[in-house]
């Protein structure tokens, strides 16, 4: 039977194996695999310093991928491989456990099959990022902690060197889980979960023995990250105030877990949903086959606590603690959730005519989301976008990230010309904003040391740092857009031939005065202007800049609406928005720096060719001030 069990888990594993290197994917890496691939390149002290005084994250992972790394090179398929092993591993300590807790074979391949099926494995075996390690230490410090508490709790067995290398094994696994991913800490809160309930069912001095060391144990391994960080507010700018309501926040988990990093378009059937009543309808059924046995209700106790210890904790975290929502922060669940499935089906072994039909179809719905179409969260060519630029790259030209947190793709994909980043932080920070006075600055200085011709711009998700959207801005002005071949997916990138510097943007605005100011004191119009210097085609756009400067009275209700006329008065279009963008409010704007707010106006292809007034009116959505028009300028459209 032990050789059968052996053989039939190796097949297993080399199956999934197959399954995943069948579905290698081709894509790039995305902005935050960039981070761990360029420091599996750079020294320990980078490395460090990047997780100790900048970012938030623990170490382990990054010092793992640059020791693969050392040994194998930092190429894309090399740091997927690690990710590729760590989940396998992780597959195989699901086998393990389900093998362990249920006492049949059964629960351990079909919890690894339900697992390997599911978007959210496939996510973590490609991501080079910190989930497939987490995986396997999650799962195969289950299988210790399940064979130490077993083992020893119940005063069977003396506490002797086989109990103190079993709970070092086990200390050792889950302090580097805690150090792989910060939400290792709710990992290790469902085996404590798990613990709490074996003890008040029946309380015992050995019992609270063990509780004892291992808390002892886990607290002391993680002073010394304490003791790294001491003094530093690791959520600082890393997350949005305000609170996400908890049915969001378990919609979001659940999702995850169905689809991986994907969306399911509009329509699809809603798998999500179904694969949650395919765990619930699990654990009820080992519930019923088992009630009468002890054994196999601690079994259901633990893949309960590994499935909703950590949901409930990330909820109350994104609700209570911080506004930084990612579904793939459940991963704790994801092994649970897929143990569940495995009990669940393992009780249906006895029914030899019932058994198959029902394993092949829970499993074929946790399959089913990666045939939906499914379009990823972040399509990012990052690979593609600046093996782009480098092939087209001439002697003059700079590179501008927006922002510097991009500082990792352009190093690690190798960008062949001087940048800078606007703002030029390494990390994102939400609270952090780009404004006009040191954008212009900073490119100046670029422009001018390089003695630059033409400017490249690479941007994704630029709008949290520059929602004024001043990169843009200010080169629009100052230089010619050229074409770009192709897209890039959700990375963007553009090129402008320089006709003059940033200062001469940036002198033209110092010398504006303002010009009306919504009443009683609210933002101070100082001037504008229609970007495009020439005529225009029918159906093309026109950009209008607007400056503004903050007033003493923040006014979020007020509106701007560019008008487009003709010399007789008949109006063509518009486009209202507020001042710059709804997500960044005047209470944003930084006193005495001038602020911009652009608006792209598509020009109606069935007007006639003539001459057109630029207009603006100033109003407020609840009327408190009688509407002010504004002249900004006029444009010649051609047919």
């Amino acid at each position: 039977m032990a050789r059968r069990t052996l053989a039939v888990s190796t097949a297993l594993l080399l199956a999934i194996a197959a399954l995943l290197v069948v579905q290698w994917p081709g894509r790039s890496l995305w902005y935050d695999e960039t981070v761990n691939a360029y420091f599996a390149g750079e020294s320990w002290s980078a490395i460090w310093e990047w997780c100790t005084a900048i970012d938030n994250q623990v170490p382990l992972h990054f010092a793992a991928l640059k020791v693969w790394g050392m040994g194998l090179g930092t190429g894309e398929f090399v740091l997927r491989a690690f990710s590729f092993f760590c989940a396998l591993l992780g597959a195989a300590g699901l086998v393990a456990l389900g093998q362990r807790v249920a006492g049949r074979a059964s629960a351990g391949w079909l919890a690894a099959a339900a697992l390997a099926l599911s978007q959210s494995f496939l996510y973590a075996a490609f991501e080079v990022r910190a989930y497939g390690l987490a995986l396997a230490l999650f799962a195969v410090s289950s299988v210790v902690l399940w064979s130490l508490w077993e083992r020893y709790a119940d005063g069977a067995r003396p506490l002797d060197r086989g109990y103190a290398a079993r709970l070092a094994l086990y200390l050792g696994l889950a302090l580097a889980l805690v150090y792989t991913h910060y939400t290792g800490v709710i990992a290790l809160a469902a085996h404590g979960g798990y613990l709490a309930w074996r003890t008040l069912l029946a309380p015992s001095r050995r019992r609270a023995t063990l509780l004892a060391h291992l808390g002892l144990g886990l607290a002391l391994g993680y002073v010394p990250w304490m003791v790294a960080l001491a003094g530093r507010d690791i959520r600082a700018g890393t997350a949005y105030a305000g609170r996400i309501p908890p049915d969001a926040a378990l919609r979001t988990y659940v999702d995850f877990f169905a689809y991986g990093q994907h969306l399911l378009p509009e329509g699809s059937f809603p798998y999500a949903g179904a694969i949650a009543g395919l765990v619930i309808a699990c654990g009820a059924a080992w519930a019923i086959a088992r009630r009468r046995d002890p054994a196999r209700l601690r079994a259901a106790a633990l893949a309960a606590s590994l499935t909703l210890v950590p949901l409930a904790g990330l909820v109350v975290m994104v609700y209570a603690v911080q506004a930084k929502l990612s579904g793939r922060h459940g991963w704790p669940a994801w092994l649970g959730a897929a143990l569940v499935i495995g009990l669940g089906l393992a009780a249906f072994e006895p029914r030899r005519w019932l058994r198959w039909p029902v394993w092949i179809a829970a499993l074929a719905l946790v399959w089913l989301p990666s045939r939906a179409a499914l379009r990823p969260v972040y399509d990012s060519h990052l690979r593609e976008a600046f093996a782009y630029i480098n092939e087209h790259a001439q002697d003059g030209d700079v590179l501008v990230l927006r922002d510097g947190t991009l500082f990792t793709a352009a190093e690690y994909y190798g960008a062949a010309m001087p940048w800078i980043g606007l703002p030029p932080d390494r990390l994102t920070d939400v609270e952090r904003t780009l404004f006009f006075d040191e954008a212009a600055a900073d490119l100046q200085a670029l422009v001018a040391r390089e003695e630059a011709r033409r400017v490249w711009v690479v941007a994704w998700q630029g709008h949290i740092m520059d929602p004024q959207d001043l990169v843009a801005g200010i080169l629009e002005v100052i230089g010619d857009p050229q074409p770009i071949g192709r897209p890039f997916g959700d990375v963007f990138v553009s090129m402008y031939t320089l006709r003059a510097e940033p200062r001469a943007l940036a002198e033209r605005v110092a010398g504006m005065r303002p010009v009306v100011q919504t009443p009683p004191d609210g933002p101070i119009y100082l001037g504008g202007y229609v970007v495009e210097p020439g005529p225009v085609m029918r159906g093309g756009i026109i950009h209008v800049h607007t400056w503004w400067q903050r007033g003493a009275t923040v006014m979020p209700d007020m509106r701007v609406s560019v008008r487009l006329y003709n010399a007789r008065g008949t109006f063509y279009t518009q486009l209202d928005q507020p001042p710059v963008a709804p997500w960044f409010g005047q209470e944003h704007w930084q006193p005495g720096s001038p602020v911009l707010s652009r608006f792209t106006l598509w020009i109606p292809a069935e007007i006639p060719a003539e001459t057109l007034h630029v207009r603006m009116l100033l109003y407020d959505m609840p009327g408190s001030f009688e509407p002010l028009p504004v002249e900004i300028g006029t444009i010649e459209v051609l047919e």
